[in-house]
């Protein structure tokens, strides 16, 4: 009997609690923890430390209808539904963080360049931008596998660069180090595609290293290195998903661990070259009610996204 019971141990019990120690120990490395309880999914979350360009990502939706729209302090976003309206934290306010609207991101990204290079998540994003920015309605997202590009008001030159996978990211990087005329603001958004067409964690994570030491090339060299931000993976809902093959292998654990590969890879600031754009955090906040498809959400969502990235700007140009 008392050789069954070491044996258990060996088998059972022992792996157990070296799985309980790994957890504890990323999760006590700071960017990110576990919330949950027995009987729901244990929800990822990325930490921000003390950093005020992180800290702006943080905050809540908000039911509570706002005494005016726009001009409700600490609102990102305001509207009268129970998911058009983002509460800033008390973190984050301390931080300074404040609605941009048209007139005041016109003003910080005059004569600029900024580029959104990624999959839909930055497609959905950069509509937001026009949005907020453009007072040409003709200047609308162009959907399908295509990069597209206006020149808004203030001379801002924007472009989308269809990029769904890292590597597509990593080579236009490579093509910027090497003297190509560069931007003056990034955002990236890459990893479903991975999810869903290659559905390799490990892989995924090697493929953000050689992003992060592509970028940290290019960085290194420009006089003024240009800010760069990484959209965290979106929140899935499964029932709602379209096809098949999406169901299967777009998921909420598979999510949660990609996200996990961006926290622990060192390509986040202050260990890596990018800013946190936590769009997971909204997504999943915002709930199953805020997506038609599983996958893409609110326009409040990205306009949400869109303030959030602002903020961090304003600290970095």
């Amino acid at each position: 009997m008392l050789a069954l019971r070491d044996h258990t141990w060996t088998r059972v019990v022992l792996p157990v609690a070296v799985f309980i120690c790994i957890i504890v120990f990323l999760a006590h490395r700071g960017r990110f923890s576990l919330h949950g309880d027995k009987h729901t999914r244990e929800v990822f979350v990325f930490e921000y430390g003390d950093n005020c360009e992180a800290l702006v990502n943080s905050g809540n939706w908000t039911s509570k209808p706002p005494l005016s729209c726009p001009g409700t302090p600490g609102l990102a976003t305001c509207g009268h539904g129970p998911r058009d309206s983002w509460q800033w934290s008390a973190v984050a306010l301390q931080c300074g963080a404040s609605r941009q609207d048209a007139t005041a991101l016109r003003a910080l990204l005059a004569h600029r360049w900024f580029v959104v290079a990624g999959d839909s998540i930055g497609r959905f994003f950069f509509a937001a931008l026009l949005r907020l920015l453009s007072d040409n309605p003709a200047q609308q997202i162009v959907f399908g596998h295509r990069d597209f590009e206006y020149v808004l008001p203030g001379s801002i030159k924007a472009t989308f660069l269809w990029a769904p996978y890292a590597p597509n990211l990593t080579a236009h990087f490579k093509a910027w180090d090497d003297g190509l005329a560069a931007p003056d603001a990034f955002v990236l958004s890459a990893g479903l595609w991975h999810m869903l067409h290659i559905s390799d964690v490990q892989d995924f994570a090697q493929e953000l290293v050689q992003l992060k030491l592509s970028a940290t090339s290019f960085l290194a060299k420009a006089v003024q290195a240009p800010p760069v931000s990484y959209c965290s993976i979106s929140e899935v809902y499964p029932p709602k998903l379209k096809t098949e093959d999406k169901r299967e292998h777009l998921t909420p654990a598979r999510v949660d661990a990609y996200n996990l590969a961006i926290a622990n890879n060192d390509v986040l600031y202050p260990s890596g070259p990018f800013h946190m754009l936590d769009i997971h955090r909204l997504t999943q906040g915002c709930g199953p009610d805020c997506t038609h498809d599983g996958l893409h959400y609110s326009n409040a969502t990205y306009d949400t996204a869109v303030q959030v990235w602002a903020n961090t700007l304003r600290s970095l140009l």
